[in-house]
């Protein structure tokens, strides 16, 4: 639903990438997350600089700027183009939304400064929480993170998916909690064929919402519950 602003990335590092690129480089740091298997935070950093463009032979430095970016929510996060209107069109369509970040304790602010979705509704998506893991003090991959949206959506881990951008945080984590997990992975970065995988959650919605083939007014009570 949010990546980090291109232009804070440029700023920080100092480099003159495009807004494309910095978005890569943020997927080319969860994929190495996921190649690692665990959260080596300075290790991802110097994959994400390197990825924008940052020299080689200083990649050290960028540990400390990539933190103002990644840690402690002082550097708001930007929406992904097409996030607010997937989650208005899942809504509309009739499934049940929640979000779960491991975030800072802005998220849910983020969100709906952002204009993406909010708890309240109105002229966003509305959610049935936001579960941002600096306020409940639990983090992804722990079930128990995920069990507090479906408490707030009365809904069973199998009539549910998961959506996120990282296998080691998101699918694993959804897995744990009985969720089926999907993958937002634009730019192929995953090897893996053990989970699917969507580019966006813009073409995730348009299948769900019926451009997959899929009725888009099934009965009531056929539509799962989607926790984002």
């Amino acid at each position: 639903l949010l990546l980090p602003n291109p232009d804070v990335m440029r700023r920080l590092l100092g480099v003159d990438a495009d807004d494309e690129t910095c978005r890569r480089a943020h997927y080319a740091g969860m994929r190495e997350v996921d190649r690692l298997g665990v959260a080596d935070w300075p290790a991802v950093d110097r994959v994400i600089a390197r990825a924008a463009g940052f020299p080689d032979d200083r990649l050290d430095d960028a540990v400390p700027l990539l933190d103002q970016l990644y840690v402690g929510g002082h550097e708001p996060w930007v929406p992904i183009a097409g996030a607010a209107e997937a989650m208005l069109a899942l809504e509309a369509a009739g499934y049940g939304l929640a979000i779960v970040s491991n975030a800072e304790g802005t998220m849910e602010a983020q969100l709906a400064d952002g204009r993406v979705c909010s708890v309240d509704g109105g002229s966003v998506a509305k959610v049935a929480v936001v579960v941002d893991s600096h306020v409940v003090g639990i983090e992804k991959p722990d079930p128990r993170i995920f069990s507090l949206a479906l408490d707030a959506l009365g809904a069973s881990p199998d009539r549910c998916i998961y959506v996120g951008d990282t296998v080691v945080f998101d699918v694993n984590g959804a897995r744990a909690a009985g969720i089926a997990p999907i993958h937002i992975d634009p730019y192929g970065l995953c090897p893996d064929d053990d989970h699917p995988h969507a580019v966006s959650l813009a073409a995730l919605a348009d299948e769900l919402c019926g451009g997959g083939g899929r009725e888009s007014n099934p009965p009531d009570g056929d539509r799962p519950s989607h926790p984002l």
